[in-house]
């Protein structure tokens, strides 16, 4: 770690527990400071769950903050999905371009491989990555509904074709879980209203093994919400843990595909978008949209550390448009399925990546350079 990463690192961990000491003279920080102090050191009423509700940096604990490096000719537009490596380093898309890039544990650019088109080795949505167990690098493609493989070192190696659209990735074992809805399952008429696909699939040499997962709510008795639900998963040892983007509980699914549980229960202070009328959005509707979604609580992602789940909240924006920003993290010993931590605030403008040996979490979204604090358990964790 240099001298500039090391500083990075340490004025980190000042923002995550100076705010929060009780003798800490706000009016005198910048005005900017204040708005993070007050963000990340309120304290909401007690859900009656147990979990200590207490500032980031009391639960973790920043080991280095890494600087993306970057090739002055191939400059990250913003970063899109992450991929821990296995031994070291990640992989990371680019959010608005066709590009993948894999990096060194300290951030330094590895290799990079794509370039927008339909033909093969071409990508036109990037939405998903994973290392697989042989080191190969496999990338979704939401728009060609297909599976990239790369080498280790991003070079082109085959490509399968997916029997649905794509939203999400992850390796285990030797296999490879992608979230999509099965061509086979969807309808062309108003009948696909009233169906309940399976959402999640166990894919074995490329060809589906099973499916799990059942789309949680009917279309038609839930206007809008299909335009509005995201739903992500990880996997931890045996268990594979998913969640709808719009209600609790998270699923929790054996690595054959059967339910075997749920963990998760919301805090006092999570919003959940309502059930909406029919005509509710309709364009001649006097509310806006963003004034009708701004302010509601979503489950955007969940990531495993060791032994703990972590849910991440976030929050849709007061602007035009579907955008969340992450906003808190629940916390949960994912063995006995107790909630340890609620509603820990993020730092603004941050954002939670994944996880793995560390949280990784994206210092700031908005701007290069693009910084990426990896945190621990303040805790030891065994796993």
């Amino acid at each position: 770690m240099n001298r500039s990463d090391a500083s990075r690192k340490s004025s980190f961990d000042r923002l995550m527990s100076v705010f929060c000491r009780e003798d800490a003279h706000v009016p005198r920080l910048a005005p900017v400071l204040a708005v993070l102090a007050v963000t990340a050191c309120a304290r909401a009423p007690d859900s009656g769950s147990g979990a200590a509700r207490v500032a980031l940096g009391e639960v973790f604990k920043t080991d280095v903050v890494v600087t993306l490096g970057e090739d002055p000719q191939d400059s990250i537009a913003t970063p899109g999905s992450f991929a821990e490596r296995a031994t070291e380093g990640f992989l990371l898309s680019d959010g608005q371009l066709p590009r993948i890039r894999s990096y060194r544990e300290d951030g330094r650019l590895d290799a990079a491989f794509g370039r927008f088109g339909e033909g093969p080795f071409e990508f036109q949505r990037i939405n998903g990555l994973a290392e697989t167990a042989s080191g190969e690098v496999a990338v979704l493609d939401s728009r060609q509904i297909r599976l990239t493989y790369l080498t280790g070192d991003l070079e082109p190696d085959t490509i399968a074709q997916l029997p649905g659209v794509p939203s999400g990735i992850e390796p285990m074992g030797d296999d490879l879980l992608v979230g999509l809805m099965l061509a086979t399952e969807r309808s062309p008429d108003a009948s696909r209203l009233l169906q309940r696909p399976r959402l999640l699939h166990r894919l074995a040499d490329n060809r589906v093994a099973w499916s799990a997962y059942t789309y949680p709510f009917v279309p038609i008795e839930r206007p809008y919400w299909a335009s509005l639900v995201r739903f992500s998963f990880d996997v931890a040892g045996d268990s594979i843990y998913m969640a709808s983007s719009l209600r609790y509980p998270v699923a929790i699914l054996s690595t054959a595909g059967d339910s075997v549980g749920e963990i998760g229960v919301p805090s006092s202070t999570f919003l959940p978008v309502p059930v909406f009328e029919p005509g509710a959005l309709a364009p001649n509707n006097l509310t806006p949209l963003p004034n009708l979604l701004g302010g509601h609580s979503t489950i955007s992602q969940m990531a495993v550390v060791g032994s703990h789940l972590i849910v991440v909240h976030g929050r849709f924006g007061s602007e035009v448009g579907f955008t969340e920003y992450h906003s808190s993290l629940d916390i949960y010993d994912r063995h006995t399925g107790g909630k340890l931590y609620e509603d820990v605030p993020l730092p603004e403008n941050s954002r939670v990546l994944g996880g793995g040996r560390h949280l990784y979490v994206l210092q700031d979204t908005r701007f290069p350079p693009w910084r990426i604090a990896k945190l621990s358990f303040q805790e030891e964790d065994p796993g």
